[in-house]
């Protein structure tokens, strides 16, 4: 067993970022705005190592004072005693730690970056062998955008695109569902399809164009046809949740994407952790092409755990992290599992900028971010400029 590593002290603060620009709304919500918020969580142990993650995910639905009563029952333990490992691989979670990483998966980003800290290994060798050296990410801020600059039209998506393809993406997702809120269903159709084609225009043939619709197409299959077929030529690399998860508006989502669109994948599940039998009757049925439970809040070793499970049933589906609200301590995982995960897609990257965080050893070019070979989660934070900017709003636990 490798040398106890006891956790002494955790700090958490909230870190704010920016996209640099305005970002738009999406099908359901109202603007995002210019800056977003990660729950920056430093764990420390008594030999000085310090592992990070993002506790937003608990944030999201409960309180700091809840978070303190959470954090607090790892003041004390040793960072190996919570996961099974099996020489420097982890193979399970010790019983008695099991819903405490399913309630908090968060945790387990900072778990992995000291565990590979401790034995001088990248976090992704905890979980496997790399099969890949470098992972694709895709930008995903571009939502509304025609509604921030009305005037542009669906020019507007468009222009934003092409910029981020001078900024080094090969990948872009595009926020749709125009007719579920902010527009006249027909409306809202129309402005969809012309956000598509306009981006293709401006992109170019070989950029990979995603699309997430929030369900927005809920309620009108008729649409959600319309669409399909008057993108087809733009040859979208997946569609997702174009509609709630429903078997019967899957299966006739499918027979449109099969006749009008085969390349395209069919994506879905970010919300939730893989395990509802719908998603599993969608996969034996093959409606789902891509499963995206979000990877920060459902933790390493489970998200590990459904792609072993789904890889055993048979299904062909493959892995797509979602990471939005993660945003960078999220991408630093995602990338770590995409090396070591075969039927791992791309890696889902909101393009926020945290000046307090040294992610220097992602390098990314041509496309591509670089998988590091560091230990840990190789995502440092600049303590100088912490304890300037953000240390009067942490909290202690100790």
């Amino acid at each position: 067993m490798p040398d106890k590593q006891i956790i002494t002290e955790i700090r958490v603060a909230p870190i704010e970022s920016s996209f640099g620009r305005q970002v738009g709304r999406n099908s359901k919500g109202d603007l995002y705005g210019y800056n977003q918020r990660e729950w920056l969580t430093q764990i420390k142990t008594d030999s000085g190592l310090i592992g990070i993650t993002n506790a937003r995910p608990f944030m999201n639905k409960s309180s700091m004072l809840a978070l303190k009563t959470t954090l607090q029952q790892l003041i004390g333990r040793d960072i190996f005693e919570i996961h099974i490992m099996s020489g420097e691989r982890v193979t399970g979670i010790q019983p008695r730690w099991q819903q405490y990483m399913l309630d908090n998966g968060f945790v387990s980003y900072a778990l992995f970056d000291l565990m590979g800290q401790a034995l001088g290994i990248p976090a992704y060798k905890l979980l496997g062998d790399k099969v890949r050296d470098e992972v694709e990410p895709y930008d995903s801020s571009l939502y509304f955008q025609d509604m921030v600059h009305p005037t542009d039209g669906a020019g507007a998506v468009a222009t934003e695109a092409k910029q981020a393809v001078e900024k080094g993406w090969t990948a872009l997702k595009l926020k749709l569902g125009r007719p579920g809120k902010w527009f006249e269903p027909e409306a809202g159709l129309r402005r969809d399809i012309d956000v598509v084609l306009a981006t293709r225009d401006a992109v170019g043939p070989d950029i990979k164009i995603l699309v997430d619709a929030n369900n927005g197409y809920d309620g009108r299959l008729d649409l959600l046809e319309s669409f399909v077929r008057e993108v087809g030529p733009a040859k979208t690399f997946w569609m997702e949740e174009m509609i709630t998860e429903e078997l019967a508006g899957y299966r006739k989502f499918k027979d449109w994407r099969d006749k009008y669109s085969p390349e395209t994948m069919i994506v879905d599940g970010e919300t939730h952790q893989g395990r509802q039998t719908i998603y599993w009757q969608m996969m034996e049925e093959g409606l789902l092409d891509g499963i995206q439970p979000d990877m920060l809040h459902m933790g390493f070793w489970p998200y590990r755990q459904l792609v072993m499970d789904i890889e055993e049933a048979g299904y062909a589906t493959k892995i797509c992290p979602h990471n939005y609200n993660a945003a960078r301590i999220g991408l630093s995982g995602v990338v770590h599992f995409g090396a070591v995960t075969e039927r791992f897609t791309v890696a889902e990257d909101s393009t926020l900028d945290f000046d307090v965080y040294d992610y220097s050893g992602y390098k990314f070019s041509n496309g591509r971010i670089k998988v590091p070979d560091t230990p840990g989660l190789s995502l440092t934070v600049n303590q100088d400029l912490y304890a300037q900017r953000h240390s009067t709003l942490e909290t202690v636990i100790s």
